[in-house]
């Protein structure tokens, strides 16, 4: 076979430019210290590679949405916390307050506090985190959720919704609490049903919050009457009482010794009356509907400004302050419930996270075995490469000044 000088440079100019190209090739992987740099390195590593890349990706993603969350649910636990205290507070001055002990002038020193404490306890339930958004707003976060309306009475303008975001494959995480569920609708009186005493009452009876026998029996009475009626305990003299509906039925009668008090019972519920009612005094029993922490507390401010002296008006306060000390109570277990729920959210975003950052790692591990470089490896084949193409150059230009006009 012939070869022609234009053949010979040729190939040889071609086997130059690929010794130079394997050459460049190791150099990018010795400054990049990836084996793999381009699809053409290795195709089916790089098609690992992104696969894995964009596992890792999501892991990231994920780990961020946990921290941003758990953010969020750290200030809401924080100002849960100092609403608890706020309403302890509050719960200890109406024992104060219930003392019996205290003239017009105490009481209506509690009650500036209590009004401190409540102002207080709005601006908890307003909180902020750092990007200005309300914690208990809802989905209406950058509206501030809880305001005096124009009868002074606060109004929840938030958003009963609550948002959530993935924090794993599968699993999300709720990143707050609507203030209409922390704060708002609370159920009145014992959950079941509320008692007061009557506004013209002249003795000095005093009932309390009341405890279920029978729900089926309180249920089936509650059904019987237009919703939401009372029942009504009136006393017929010092010492006897009936229990009618509001359909004006009798449901129970009974004897009352003023000198100890005692239970009265009917349709499934009973009540505690103490002190000595007079002639013509009456007591209700409602169902329960609901009612916000906000409105007890503005309730019980009102009673404790307004409270007469006589004996009548300390016993009605103290129906007052025995319905103020359950909602209250209500409260406290509503926002402790709450609270409950938000550190069972933070233990699952921080075990959810573990374990993400474990993959994460295991899937990093992966990637590195499939695109590190072997610096060892790599810098024996450059210096190789390097050898190769130094006598690929020298041989062709050797063999280029081959020619038989030199020997003639």
């Amino acid at each position: 076979m012939r070869i022609s000088t234009s053949m010979l440079n040729e190939n040889a100019v071609n086997a130059i430019l690929q010794d130079q190209a394997e050459l460049a090739q190791t150099q990018n992987q010795l400054a990049t210290g990836k084996s793999i740099n381009s699809p053409s390195d290795n195709p089916v590593g790089m098609v690992q590679v992104l696969q894995l890349d964009a596992t890792n990706s999501q892991y990231r993603q994920y780990v961020t949405n946990g921290q941003s969350a758990n953010t969020n649910l750290t200030l809401e636990e924080n100002a849960l916390t100092s609403s608890t205290t706020t309403l302890q507070s509050i719960r200890d001055l109406v024992v104060q307050a219930n003392s019996g002990t205290n003239n017009s002038s105490d009481l209506q020193d509690i009650a500036a506090q209590i009004s401190a404490l409540e102002n207080q306890l709005q601006g908890t339930a307003n909180s902020q985190n750092a990007q200005g958004e309300y914690l208990f707003a809802g989905f209406s976060s950058g509206t501030q959720p809880f305001v005096r309306g124009a009868t002074g009475s606060m109004t929840y303008v938030g958003d009963p919704g609550t948002n959530t975001v993935p924090i794993a494959g599968g699993t999300s995480v709720q990143t707050g609490d609507a203030g209409s569920s922390v704060f708002m609708n609370l159920p009145a009186g014992n959950g079941t049903f509320a008692t007061s005493a009557g506004a013209g009452n002249t003795g000095t009876g005093v009932i309390d919050t009341g405890t279920v026998t029978n729900a089926t029996s309180w249920n089936a009475a509650v059904n019987a009457t237009p919703t939401g009626a009372p029942f009504t305990i009136g006393f017929t003299d010092a010492t006897h009482y009936t229990v009618t509906d509001a359909n004006g039925n009798s449901v129970g009668s009974g004897t009352y010794d003023a000198t100890s008090g005692g239970a009265i019972a009917f349709d499934g519920v009973q009540v505690g009356i103490s002190g000595a009612p007079a002639a013509g005094d009456s007591f209700t029993v409602s169902p329960a509907g609901k009612q916000s922490v906000f409105d007890t507390l503005d309730n019980l401010v009102g009673a404790l400004n307004n409270a007469g002296s006589t004996s009548a008006a300390r016993a009605q306060l103290g129906s007052k302050l025995n319905n103020a000390l359950q909602g209250i109570d209500t409260a406290l277990q509503q926002v402790s419930t709450v609270t409950s729920n938000v550190g069972a959210r933070l233990n699952l975003i921080s075990s959810v996270n573990s374990s993400l950052q474990t993959a994460s790692t295991t899937v990093q591990s992966q990637i590195s075995n499939l695109s590190d470089l072997d610096y060892a490896k790599a810098t024996a084949a450059y210096s190789q490469q390097y050898i190769a193409l130094q006598a690929a150059e020298q041989s062709f230009a050797d063999i280029n000044q081959l020619s038989l006009f030199k020997y003639l």
